[in-house]
């Protein structure tokens, strides 16, 4: 397995070991506690983003924090929408749990002239697979049907995630699409996602599913941990799910554009790769950035040149998803 030199001199004259997030439940928590409080001090302020922050509720008790963009030349106008789940495992983290997630969250208003609107679903393994899923797609419903009280365009929403939150995009965005709400969702960003489990993979995806092997050693998150996550969160009782794990979804030719970011030191690296294959085989627009040698969510880590990049990227990803849309009135 590959790793860039540039996370191997991070090991080395930073972190002084290689990172592995790992153990149990209490462990994991504390361990993604600790992190996101050692990242925060490391990032821009939030202050520093224009960006207004605000918490909303559902109907039904969810919670969602909002990230609208102030610096938009016009501040009446109604904005594309992003409804993100964010990662952790689904066991971890949460709308104001996570330095780095409220990092990403406001760097992609900013940059990218979006509202972000982060889901605050309940956490495994109190709440197994698919709570996850759901209650992010009855935000997603609920943040459409009130667009107009928060300047959000309902012409122009698009599902959002990283990780398994990236997993819980696809799968809600095919959930709408099954529900015949299709209209509802004109795109699709999810970085790193996880959409197949390893122990249910198609024949016909198996020759492009080499990930688990070849990240035994994998710094962050290597194919050892990310099975114990699958335990945790009740993914691995919903292994057969093509909600929880939409690479199985018949009808993926059916998504409207996808924009991914895939690590290739990551053990869900081939799940991207298995989604790519089937988007360009049905001719479903779709693009991805690639980051050799790089591992599962590295860009937390500011100090790599990569993390600026992927920033930069994962912005541009959302303004081309958004640019393929049409607005309210039929224009791009």
């Amino acid at each position: 397995m590959y790793i860039a030199d540039e996370w191997l001199a991070l090991e080395r004259d930073v972190l002084g070991q290689r990172p592995l997030i790992s153990g149990t439940v209490a462990e994991v928590r504390a361990a993604y506690a600790q992190t996101s409080e050692q990242l925060a001090g490391l990032y821009p302020s939030p202050s520093d983003y224009p960006v207004k922050d605000e918490k909303l509720v559902t109907d039904t008790g969810i919670a969602i924090r909002l990230y609208t963009p102030t610096n938009t030349n016009n501040r009446s106008e109604n904005l594309p929408v992003g409804v993100f789940a964010h990662g952790g495992g689904n066991v971890n983290g949460g709308a104001w749990a996570s330095s780095f997630e409220d990092r990403m969250c406001r760097y992609v208003a900013q940059h990218a002239g979006v509202i972000v609107a982060q889901v605050d679903f309940r956490l495994a393994p109190e709440f197994p697979a698919p709570q996850q899923l759901n209650d992010t797609f009855e935000a997603y419903k609920w943040l459409h049907a009130n667009a107009d009280k928060f300047h959000g365009d309902p012409s122009r929403f698009f599902a959002f995630g990283s990780s398994l939150g990236g997993g819980i995009a696809v799968g809600v965005a095919l959930k709408l699409i099954d529900e015949n709400l299709g209209h509802l969702v004109r795109g699709v960003v999810a970085l790193c996602p996880a959409l197949l489990h390893p122990e249910f993979v198609p024949d016909e995806f198996a020759p492009l599913f080499k990930a688990y092997e070849e990240t035994v050693d994998a710094p962050l998150q290597n194919s050892e941990s990310m099975m114990k996550f699958y335990n945790y969160n009740g993914g691995t009782a919903q292994r057969m799910n093509p909600y929880v794990f939409p690479a199985l979804h018949p009808g993926l030719r059916r998504l409207p554009p996808v924009y991914q970011a895939v690590c290739e030191a990551d053990p869900v690296r081939d799940d991207s790769t298995v989604l790519k294959h089937v988007l360009d085989k049905h001719g479903v627009s779709n693009k991805m950035d690639s980051y050799p040698g790089l591992p599962h969510y590295f860009w937390l880590w500011p100090q790599l040149k990569s993390s600026e990049k992927f920033h930069r990227n994962v912005a541009e990803g959302v303004k081309w998803v958004v640019s393929t849309m049409c607005d309210v009135n039929g224009t791009t």
